[in-house]
């Protein structure tokens, strides 16, 4: 491992040095005519120079068209090596009488140059005050003003005003407020009043597209999302997939568990792959990294593990945007792996930060409780029937509690003959919230920043430390990222980004029938789960364990500290980039990245465990790294002043490998020695696998806009991949797409109207399979005693495979009113999938259970809308964000002779589907009904009055939503921020076999009925005694053939709610509806004038939660999101099995710079 790791930084570390801070060489300068409008030779109008660097660095510029009339410049053999933007307008401008002022990130304003040059004379500090307000005249307080270059800064009164020392009249003043353009302005010597513009959104932002490139938003032709940095930290969550969660129109989050180190499954515009595996592509920095849902582990016993996506070790304090590529052409690209969609993840960098050293902090706590429960009864104690004296059992149909009545139960005491004393009968209400314990998350990170004019670095670093909610599991992180940037000539810059993660756990949650979740849920009411803690057996320590239901229920305590599941893991992702313009239209970007983890995994199982009585111990370990080499040679060129172009090739080899090995026993020689070679012999179980994976890709794109208004896309990819046969490993796909922006065509200038923009596009996206599906060979199986056995595999493996086909086409609109305040985006799209790699079932003659081959058509189509709003503005300013999302597939067609396929099962759920169902389709069995006659379709029942069951499976629900809305308030006043998410999901099911567990063992109020003539139980005789628990199943009984009469038979209440819930899912199947308070933050900024002297700036303190409100349809105390259970080594959506209860979270972030 140590000499893995030395080699992996070895290379990283030559790069470093080649970083390493120094002063930059002297450019030539621009020369340029000096004022005049005579035009030397080779000049070419201000205006064109100006246009040309818009294309360049992808800037706008706003200016007069008088200001620029008549101007020239020149250029004497040393046109465009001045790589920064800023000093070259300076060389260029200043000379002309002109300045540009920087109005935000990507827009500046070409004005008057007011300002005397600067000397090498320190200007004396003077106060300088001024007043600001927005475009009526209304005071704005709270705008933000920093001198430029320093972190001095202070912020405006509730008038408006301000005041602030500077260096001199020549400093620069910075102004920024939410919803409003940046202002530069020189101090000067008098009053300064400030206007500030609404800022209109996005008609010119920039925003990251495939490959790392950045357009013109109202360029695209297809739709995106963009979160920025704040939409993703303010208030953090563990794994940055859940940030997505309510925020992106097209997006379902569905994690795993409330755990926060749990897995999260991402699926982008719907399902679409009926092997089951619809994540997307996650893309750093450029750099495709490991898939992030990995198969969950079943280590020794039967509890599962789930050790987390990967995608959780990217740190939230480190991204400055995520960006997701929904549809194909977004995404064509990327290739075979983006068929899913793409998530863009660009890390923060020292670019654009002031410049010295600048140092960030930023801290955060954030606590959990476990909130929602299912309705536990209090009311009967343990017992496995109602009228037994057992009353030691799993089971809760025992006496009614808190009566005064004494029983023998779980903890009597013994007589001097060794007997049970019976004890007082009575409830613990809050046994299930006695166990689980207040969950936290800490989080610290620092970030140091340096920029001069030739580089720029960020170095940041992170602490995470997760306790939760189940004693002894906890996740530790440590993360360091560096992101350095140098420009070696004026022609060629350098940049690398590297990241090291490493997570720790001593103990990782588990689910499933084992799991503490199960464990404590089925706790009958009379016992009182905290005298567990203690879970040894006095003086068999270490060999036998205390249980309140012994030899069938392992103690919860003993579950969480002595049946671990740890593990750490090692990653490092980082790249290298070089960008050298070649000329001033022609680039050339090479990149190499890598992402490389390694996973160490370790279960522990103590003597006198339930399924694991002897012990047991498990080690796996998992490495997986994958390496991307690419290159984009780039062309731009303003043809004339209505045509401009850009065409870009390149090539990219991708290289997987991976490999994993297995060792566990599940029978140890000596109790508490947790190594293999304690194993009983011929215990152990051994396996290992190894892959490889390559794909070669070249590709191409072009542009074409005329009059910044038209802009067509074209892009065409080549992959040749590994796991397909030779003659079908080549897969070609293209896309196209259209933009054309309304209001510039038609010259439309309103104030009602802002902004009007259309666009389509159509695209093809290949796929390929896992590495060796082509061909059968034999692996090792389990020894035989000492005889070795070999096996192959029962799927007929088909080196025939042809490529996976995604054909996708889209439409949409972009319209915004009242200078911005008002806009909407609507989406509609229609994905084909075909050619699907699949296990079709065949006959057992063939000597195989399936066949792997190409089959299915899948169809996705559904309508995006998006609007974003500013209902207030003023010194009280509301903005809100509504996101909706409506999608739905459908088999189009399977395979001839195949009327239906299985994609999947748990817990007696089956998902399958046939030509013109949908994806998602839950089955289960049935009651029989009566089949004809005035009582058709009502329960028919047998003799005994117990239902039937009928052998078909029919359709109890679908998992996915009708449809999903997400809705962000904004309120800010003064320096205070409120912000609130909330999360709406309508329709679907779910099913829940902890409700069928519970209600089937009358451990829920719903099971409380019948119990007793207190509760409508029926006087009856079971044959042997009279009783009082009286039940009749609702159905009808066949007197004759074809006549039916209502059942009458009287059974008791466990046979009754046992039939009922029990023999048939259907019935713990619940709508799956649910809003959220998602996320809750109120942010107070401090002002300059409030930190005083202070050596802080940009101090902030934020109130802090996740999930604060939760309303469900359901009602049953159960969460639809984590609707989730782990079956045959993966998820299956829809299904709930012993997960963790929903969970609350609240706490307290701080930031400052200094």
């Amino acid at each position: 491992m140590q000499k893995s790791f030395t080699k992996l930084y070895a290379p990283w570390s030559v790069m470093l040095l080649l970083l390493l801070w120094a002063t930059s060489a002297d450019a030539q300068q621009l020369m340029v005519s000096s004022g005049n409008t005579s035009r030397e030779a080779g000049s070419v109008p201000l205006q064109q120079m100006l246009a040309n660097l818009e294309t360049r660095y992808g800037v706008s510029f706003n200016y007069a068209p008088a200001q620029v009339a008549g101007k020239f410049v020149t250029n004497k053999n040393t046109r465009g090596k001045e790589a920064d933007l800023e000093a070259q307008l300076r060389k260029t401008l200043l000379p002309l009488g002109l300045q540009a002022v920087r109005l935000s990130e990507h827009d500046y304003a070409i004005r008057s140059a007011d300002a005397a040059p600067a000397t090498n004379i320190k200007a004396a500090e003077q106060i300088v005050k001024g007043k600001v307000t927005d475009e009526k005249g209304n005071p704005v307080p709270g705008v933000s003003i920093r001198e430029k270059g320093t972190n001095n800064g202070t912020a405006t009164d509730a008038e408006g005003n301000f005041s602030l020392k500077v260096a001199g009249t020549n400093a620069i003043l910075v102004f920024h407020y939410v919803g409003y353009q940046a202002k530069e302005l020189a101090a000067g010597s008098g009053l300064l009043l400030v206007q500030l513009s609404p800022e209109v959104r996005s008609l010119d932002d920039v925003v990251v597209t495939a490959l790392g490139i950045k357009r013109q938003e109202k360029a695209l032709g297809y739709s995106i999302a963009t979160l920025k940095s704040d939409q993703v930290n303010t208030v953090k969550d563990v794994n940055v997939a859940n940030a997505l969660s309510g925020k992106v129109a097209g997006v379902n989050v569905r994690s795993t568990s409330s755990d926060p180190g749990a897995t999260s499954l991402v699926v982008i515009r719907g399902q679409s792959k009926l092997d089951g595996y619809n994540q997307p592509l996650y893309v750093v920095d450029g750099v495709p990294i490991a898939p992030a849902v990995r198969a969950p582990k079943q280590p020794v016993g039967q509890v599962v593990v789930d050790y987390g996506s990967t995608i959780s070790d990217i740190n939230p304090d480190d991204i400055a945007s995520m960006t997701v590529l929904k549809g194909a052409s977004a995404s064509a690209l990327y290739g075979s792996r983006a068929l899913n969609g793409v998530i863009l993840i660009t890390t923060k960098s020292g670019s654009g930060a002031q410049k010295g050293l600048g140092v960030a902090v930023n801290s955060s706590a954030l606590f959990d409780r476990a909130t929602l429960f299912p309705k536990f009864q209090n009311e009967f104690g343990a017992g496995d029937r109602t009228g037994s004296d057992e009353t030691i059992s799993e089971a809760s149909w025992g006496p009614r509690l808190d009566v005064g009545t004494k029983h023998v139960q779980w903890d009597s005491p013994l007589d001097a003959n060794g007997n049970p004393i019976p004890t007082d009968w009575v409830s613990y209400p809050n046994r299930h919230k006695d166990f689980f314990r207040t969950g936290s998350t800490l989080t610290n990170n620092i970030a140091v920043t340096g920029n001069n004019k030739d580089g720029n670095f960020r170095l940041s670093y992170t602490n995470l430390a997760n306790e939760g909610i189940t004693p002894n599991t906890d996740l530790k992180r440590n993360t360091i990222n560096l992101s350095a940037g140098y420009t070696l000539h004026p022609k060629v810059r350098v940049s690398t980004n590297i990241g090291y993660t490493k997570n720790t756990s001593n103990n990782r949650p588990t689910y499933n029938r084992g799991s503490v979740s199960s464990i404590v849920y089925t706790t009958t009411p009379n016992v009182d789960i905290r005298k567990l803690r203690n879970y040894w057996i006095p003086g068999k320590e270490g060999l036998q364990q205390f249980s309140h239901v012994p030899g069938s229920t392992d103690n919860p305590y003993f579950v969480a500290y002595e049946l671990t599941n740890g593990y750490n893991r090692d990653r490092i992702m980082g790249n290298v980039e070089l960008n050298i313009d070649i000329t001033k239209d022609l680039t050339l970007m090479a990149r190499t990245g890598m992402d490389y983890y390694s996973e160490y995994r370790e279960s522990k199982r103590a003597f006198s465990a339930i399924k694991n009585p002897n012990g047991g111990y498990g080690i796996e370990t998992e490495t997986f790294r994958e390496q991307n080499t690419d290159f984009l040679l780039s062309y731009k060129k303003q043809v004339n002043k209505d045509f401009f172009i850009s065409v870009s090739g390149g090539a990219n080899r991708m290289n997987q490998s991976g490999a994993g090995t297995t060792q566990k026993t599940e029978s140890l020689v000596m109790p508490g020695v947790y190594s293999i070679s304690n194993a009983k012999a011929g215990t152990v179980f051994n396996d290992s696998y190894r892959f490889t994976k390559r794909i070669n890709s070249v590709y191409g794109m072009g542009q074409v806009a005329f009059r910044n208004y038209a802009f067509l896309d074209l892009t065409a990819r080549n992959d040749w991949s590994s796991t397909l046969p030779p003659e079908n490993n080549s897969y070609f796909y293209p896309s196209a797409s259209l933009s054309l922006i309304l209001t510039d065509m038609f010259n439309i200038k309103s104030n009602i109207l802002s902004f009007a923009k259309v666009r389509a596009n159509w695209a093809q996206v290949g796929g390929d399979t896992d590495p060796y599906s082509l061909y059968n060979t034999f692996g090792f199986g389990q020894d035989w005693g000492s005889v070795k056995r070999a096996t192959i595999d029962n799927a007929l493996l088909n080196n025939k495979l042809k490529p996976l086909i995604a054909t996708s086409h889209e439409f949409g609109a972009d319209v915004r009113f009242l200078d911005g305040r008002l806009g909407i985006d609507i989406t509609y799209y229609n994905t084909i999938n075909k050619n699907q790699i699949l296990r079709i079932p065949v006959t057992m003659a063939t000597g195989y259970s399936n066949l792997l081959t190409n089959a299915g058509k899948v169809g996705n189509k559904g309508i995006e809308i998006g609007l974003n709003a500013t209902p207030v503005k003023g010194a009280f300013r509301w903005d809100l964000q509504v996101n909706y999302t409506k999608n739905r597939n459908k088999i189009i067609e399977l395979m001839p002779g195949i009327t239906n396929y299985l994609v999947g099962g748990a817990e007696g759920i089956r998902f399958q589907v046939a030509e013109g169902t949908e994806m998602g389709d839950m089955y289960a069995q049935n009651w029989a009904t009566v089949p004809d006659g005035e009582f058709k379709g009502q329960p028919l029942l047998a003799n005994d009055g117990s239902y039937q069951k009928v052998n078909d499976y029919v359709k109890i629900g679908n998992y996915n939503p009708d449809f999903m809305v997400g809705i962000t308030n904004t309120f800010t006043y003064k320096g205070f921020t409120l912000n609130l998410l909330i999360d709406w999901r309508q329709g679907g099911k779910f099913f829940s076999y902890v409700a069928k567990n519970l209600l089937s063992d009358g451990r829920t109020q719903t099971t409380i009925h019948g119990r007793d003539p207190q509760t409508g139980g029926l006087a009856w005789n079971d044959g042997t005694y009279n009783r009082t628990d009286g039940m009749i199943l609702f159905g009808y009984v066949e007197e004759s053939p074809g006549k039916y009469k209502l059942n009458d038979v009287v059974t008791d209440p466990e046979n009754y709610y046992g039939e009922y819930y029990w023999s048939f899912n259907s019935r713990s199947t619940f709508d799956a509806s649910y809003v959220k308070l998602r996320e809750a933050s109120l942010t107070y900024n401090f002002s300059k004038k409030v930190l005083g002297r202070a050596p802080i700036n940009n101090l902030s303190i934020a109130f802090i939660a996740r999930n604060l409100f939760t309303w469900t349809a359901a009602e049953q105390g159960y969460d639809p999101e984590t609707a989730m259970t782990i079956a045959n080594g993966s998820f299956s959506p829809g299904v709930t099995s012993w997960g963790l209860p929903y969970t609350r979270s609240y706490g307290v972030k701080l930031g400052f710079n200094f």
